[in-house]
């Protein structure tokens, strides 16, 4: 009796337990479904059978004008909830809603979206789900006049949620802009908390009848055509900067390229747009689909903002995981979403490349402050060099972890002589591995050279080569994630997860996608620790000299803790833009592993530049939109050469994109990083590699070398095997990959007489 007393005890204080964590701050999927189903019922009611389409003139009619500049002009329906932008240069109306939604295809609810001005998320915590509003039928709006604009407050009556909203007609663009200290969540428990908001989810819709498309940042950067008939696919979601990885993920994520910009294109005939998330842009997801994929007839991008972010947490052996939502107020201070309007002085068509110079005309504006590189007009061979691994080696019988050298200093200066005698007359290197501290996975914020590699002497030599043969070496550390040390402990050091746990990255299997228990699991550092690694870095790199630097993941990871510190991933962009800030200013020049929007004004060269997007099925075409951008301002490269399957396509396409060529490198044989982190770089030793490398360089510095300071005014894909690139200044270069060719300027430069044709895939 006294056994059964206890076994009833423990399951009551196990039932308070679980209550009280629900009752806290967890979303179940019960709770989805029902939301769902009421949905459903509503996406039932018909649309208006006595709708009747209406021009332009008959919606501008209803429309008053707000405020006006040389360039555009503001106007409002306060009857509708609306508002459009005009460019007065092309005469295009941008409507915020489609002003024939009452005659779209599809169900009431879908068509009541499409007239909204906002749609808001917000997490019913008591009740264990998250609940979808849209203005339209769920929010009173009020409409107030400002300078220059208009404040529209949006008043959620079901969750008690209040959001100001302002529109601002600048010199070239509307900017929309929340104070996320407005908000006000009125709801007395704090039960009903803001997870997401997105804004004029329709703006600039297309019709079904309408031609174009969206240029989206997705990798190098992709297509999507209005109408392209893909119903049937997901819609496009595409979250800026990556995910979270605070949130760590029990199976590995899909492989998918990274989004760089904050930013999309609407290019519609001689009229288009650039749309910048310009404050919030860590939080924002871009959102596109086509006609028919909402049950609508229109085709639309847009931002989403998620302000409070959530994780998974699982109770004891249960394998359906409970939403858990962060427990403070908004961590995002501001959102701000800029419209630029694109067109043409002749009037002629807008296309991806106008989009991509609107794009660089904001990064480069004093407000952004990117500027061109001193570097750009050189076309390097860009290297990189391993180090040095853990490796499990047999002392006396005893399986013990050692460093284990691939490249030492030695090594590494023999590679380059080797390239410099064989033609490759600039080089840029990314060294990486070359402390003790990384090599052992801690925390490496001192410029220490590692014994194992050679230490000081040989380092110093390495140095002093490249400094007396044109080759910039730039030191490298990567500190995403760490061992404890006496520096930086796990323990006070470790990101936080929303779920209350440290933020552990595993190593997954290639083969099953699931944890590698062969290596262990590593910290994520805090975002709290930044600051005094970057300050320690800055003073050990001046105080050896060393004039060069890299940061590997620091330049397109960005994530959040949320522990005490209470950092949110807005937040972690301005400590790396100041940490990069004081490397720029105390060490010299920066090299960026990918670089995100928001590390650019402080870097001057970019690796791994990718040369496609994620193939998504509903993207309809790559383009090179990172590298149009980037040309000419920034020196860049594509990801490895000898790391590809089709080296001579990856070339080609590097020479279509203006791109520069990287290498993987090490001394070491393959067979001795079997067992090792570096067993992925199986196909990066250096005795094979260095003529095809040095034939790569020549091939593609004879066709680049003198636009590498130029823009890219033109890019065309002239059939399936051609690709036709025009420069600043009218030179013209025609990609053949059928037949390893480029055509510059009438001259034709053959691929086959750089590197033999067997190494060609």
């Amino acid at each position: 009796m006294q056994i059964n007393l206890k076994k009833i005890l423990a399951c009551i204080c196990c039932a308070a337990m679980i209550t009280s964590i629900c009752t806290i701050s967890v979303s179940s999927d019960e709770a989805d479904t029902a939301a769902e189903e009421t949905a459903a019922e509503t996406e039932e009611e018909e649309k208006d059978p006595d709708a009747v389409p209406r021009t332009e003139e008959e919606a501008m009619a209803l429309m008053t004008l707000v405020a006006e500049n040389s360039n555009l002009a503001l106007y409002k329906n306060e009857d509708e909830n609306t508002i459009a932008l005009e460019d007065k240069n092309t005469g295009k109306i941008w409507w915020a809603n489609p002003i024939n939604a009452d005659c779209s295809a599809g169900k009431k609810a879908q068509i009541q979206e499409l007239k909204s001005g906002m749609t808001l998320v917000y997490a019913e915590v008591s009740k264990r789900r998250t609940t979808n509003a849209i203005s339209q039928t769920k929010a009173k709006v009020q409409f107030k006049d400002i300078d220059n604009g208009l404040q529209l407050t949006y008043k959620f009556n079901a969750a008690d949620i209040v959001i100001p909203v302002t529109y601002t007609l600048e010199e070239d663009h509307l900017k929309v802009y929340v104070d996320t200290s407005t908000i006000e969540e009125n709801d007395p428990a704090a039960d009903k908390i803001v997870t997401n908001l997105s804004f004029m989810t329709t703006f600039g819709a297309a019709e079904e009848t309408e031609e174009g498309y969206f240029v989206i940042p997705d990798g190098s950067g992709a297509l999507i055509n209005f109408n392209n008939q893909k119903t049937g696919l997901k819609v496009y979601e595409g979250k800026v900067y990556g995910n979270d990885i605070t949130a760590v993920s029990q199976t590995a994520p899909a492989v998918k390229q990274q989004v760089y910009f904050p930013m999309y294109g609407i290019v519609k005939g001689n009229s288009g747009m650039m749309v910048v998330a310009d404050k919030g842009d860590t939080c924002a997801t871009i959102n596109a689909y086509v006609a028919g994929q909402n049950k609508t007839s229109y085709n639309s991008c847009y931002f989403d903002f998620e302000i409070r972010t959530d994780d998974e947490y699982l109770m004891g052996g249960d394998s359906n995981p409970l939403k858990v939502f962060e427990k403070r107020g908004i961590l995002v201070p501001e959102i701000e979403i800029r419209y630029y309007p694109v067109s043409n002085e002749d009037q002629s068509e807008v296309d991806y490349v106008d989009i991509a110079d609107k794009y660089r005309d904001y990064l480069m504006s004093d407000e952004y402050g990117v500027t061109k590189s001193d570097t750009v007009s050189d076309n390097p061979l860009y290297v990189d060099f391993y180090g040095a691994v853990m490796k499990k080696e047999s002392v006396v019988g005893i399986p013990i972890n050692m460093q284990h050298e691939a490249t030492s200093f030695e090594e590494a200066q023999d590679i380059l002589e080797e390239l410099k005698g064989k033609g490759v007359e600039s080089m840029v290197v990314n060294y990486n591995e070359w402390t003790k501290a990384d090599i052992k996975e801690k925390v490496s914020d001192t410029a220490s050279p590692a014994s194992v590699l050679g230490g000081s002497g040989d380092f110093n030599a390495l140095m002093e080569y490249a400094s007396a043969n044109d080759i910039a070496i730039y030191p490298g550390v990567d500190n995403l994630t760490f061992r404890s040390s006496f520096k930086y402990m796990t323990i006070f050091d470790t990101a936080i997860r929303v779920s209350n746990e440290f933020s552990r990255q595993f190593v997954y299997d290639l083969a099953y996608g699931i944890q590698n228990k062969f290596y262990d699991a590593l910290s994520l550092l805090s975002p709290g620790s930044y600051e005094k690694m970057f300050t320690n870095l800055a003073e050990s790199y001046s105080k050896k000299g060393l004039t060069n630097i890299s940061l590997g993941s620091a330049s397109t990871a960005i994530y959040g803790d949320y522990g005490r510190k209470a950092i949110s991933r807005e937040m972690m962009k301005g400590i790396v833009q100041e940490g990069y800030s004081k490397l720029d200013t105390e060490v010299g020049s920066v090299l960026a592993e990918g670089a995100n929007a928001y590390v650019l004004p402080y870097v001057d060269h970019i690796t791994d530049v990718p040369l496609n997007s994620s193939k998504f099925d509903i993207f309809d075409a790559d383009i090179p939109f990172y590298q149009i951008v980037m040309h000419g301002v920034k020196s860049y490269s594509t990801t490895a050469v000898n790391g590809d399957a089709q080296i001579s396509n990856l070339v080609l396409n590097a020479v279509a994109s203006g791109s520069n060529l990287r290498f993987d490198f090490i001394a070491d044989s393959a067979n001795e990083l079997k067992d090792t982190k570096y067993d992925v770089y199986f196909y990066a030793d250096s005795k094979y590699w260095l003529d095809e490398a040095a034939g790569c360089y020549k091939f593609a510095d004879t066709i680049l070398s003198d636009v590498a300071d130029k823009k890219i005014v033109e890019y065309n894909v002239l059939n399936d095997n051609e690709i036709e690139t025009v420069y600043e200044g009218g030179t013209k270069t025609v990609v053949n990959f059928e037949d390893k060719t480029v055509t510059k300027n009438g001259t034709v430069y053959s691929l086959y007489d750089y590197i033999g044709k067997g190494v060609i895939g």
